[in-house]
């Protein structure tokens, strides 16, 4: 591909943001326009569910790069305009005006959508999701009115939002159909801790509840129904229950996909004009050793630059521990890797102080980090993670292990061995 030829960026989240930015850093010279179905360019999804929801964070500062930054680099930004089909053979992207845009090299950050509660009355006024600016402004305007608060589900997005809600004087119900909050992603002794957390700030948190139906009067939520027949009063809800890969223009266009669009480790999709990057991708790991799909503003941001590099002729491999983070009542959970249901953990600190560390173990090798209030702990292991650095259960459990002093001085992490 030549410095003349055009590349069409679809999304409005960080991936679409990086990938345009790094477009610029890898001296690509042509033009580039950048699709988004929202109003505004690429902004920060994460702060919706916590300093935005809490109205501490200005619309500004939910922006990925200022306003003024893609004019200065040359990137045409399409805002409000949504792209309806790709026509692979022609290389053109048709937009919902009916416009069409050509392409020599086509990126997809069409992220993913909020899964919708299915159950009767799910379409109530005063029920709610949190994905998009959109979905939060109408949160934020709803919440003045509003008294008790009824959250579906017991992840991140809704124990975030519960935790801001209660302090703004809601009284709060987390309904979690798992056994245990956050447990698709957290072992056992971190869900605990953050249960406890919320429990202590006034929040009723049920698990093991299954939803069944919203009860409406006059057209607007009043109360949450559950298999086990209790009824639980709302004036609002959220429902925070996880969220789908945004497929549609990539199935229509022949992608292969399998929850996910399917790319390889250079952010190649099966069509070799077309790369994507960010939560719709589903895309190999060669840290954990098998093909995964991530929702984490790390994977959207890395994996955009490898899809930039490719775009520009450049090889660099996405290899990297995945990692996110979560603040819930004060507290800083921070991931890397991925831990199983049946990890082995071996607990450092003690969970009554708030500060400790679950290094997870699959066998003898360790696979995650789960860490509160001890981010040097949580970097050691990233680093022994990306450097094959391994120590075993045994050796994390002994008193007087030292994550950071076991790691050479030259252990870097993959995002500081890029040359960009």
């Amino acid at each position: 591909m030549s410095n003349a030829d055009p590349i069409v960026i679809v999304g409005g989240g960080q991936a679409a943001g990086q990938l345009a930015d790094s477009l610029r850093r890898e001296g690509y010279a042509g033009a580039v326009t950048l699709v988004c179905d929202e109003p505004m360019p690429p902004y920060q999804r994460p702060h919706l569910s916590k300093l935005y929801l809490a109205g501490i964070l200005a619309h500004e500062k939910l922006l990925y790069r200022p306003r003024d930054f893609y004019a200065e680099r040359g990137i045409t930004v399409t805002s409000a305009r949504r792209a309806t089909r790709i026509d692979a053979a022609a290389r053109q992207l048709h937009l919902d005006d009916g416009s069409t845009l050509p392409y020599s090299g086509l990126a997809l950050c069409t992220g993913a959508v909020a899964r919708r509660l299915p159950v009767p009355g799910a379409d109530a006024a005063g029920v709610h999701c949190l994905r998009t600016l959109a979905d939060c402004e109408h949160l934020r305007a709803a919440l003045p009115a509003a008294t008790r608060v009824v959250c579906v589900g017991g992840g991140l997005i809704s124990l975030e939002a519960a935790g801001v809600m209660a302090g703004l004087g809601k009284h709060v119900t987390v309904l979690a159909t798992q056994p245990r909050v956050m447990e698709s992603i957290a072992v056992p002794a971190v869900s605990d801790f953050f249960h406890g957390v919320h429990a202590s700030q006034g929040i009723e948190i049920r698990t093991g509840c299954t939803v069944t139906g919203i009860e409406a009067a006059n057209g607007a939520v009043c109360a949450v129904l559950t298999a086990s027949g209790e009824r639980f009063p709302a004036d609002l809800v959220l429902v925070g229950i996880g969220v789908e890969p945004e497929l549609a223009l990539a199935r229509e266009a022949g992608l292969s996909c399998d929850n996910g669009i399917v790319v390889d480790e250079y952010a190649r999709s099966s069509d070799p004009h077309i790369v994507a990057a960010g939560d719709c991708t589903r895309h190999p790991n060669a840290i954990l050793g098998r093909s995964l799909r991530l929702e984490s503003v790390q994977n959207a941001v890395e994996q955009a630059k490898t899809a930039a590099a490719t775009l520009c002729g450049k090889k660099r491999a996405y290899a990297q521990a995945p990692w996110f983070w979560s603040d819930q009542q004060g507290y800083r959970l921070q991931v890397v890797g991925i831990a199983g249901r049946n990890a082995q953990v071996v607990l450092r600190g003690d969970p009554a102080t708030g500060s400790f560390a679950a290094w997870c173990f699959e066998g003898e090798r360790l696979v995650a980090c789960q860490s509160v209030s001890r981010p040097r702990e949580y970097m050691a292991c990233r680093r022994m993670l990306e450097n094959n650095l391994l120590p075993t259960p045994v050796e994390v459990a002994h008193p007087r292990f030292d994550p950071e002093a076991r790691l050479p001085r030259k252990a870097p992490l993959a995002f500081q061995r890029r040359s960009v």
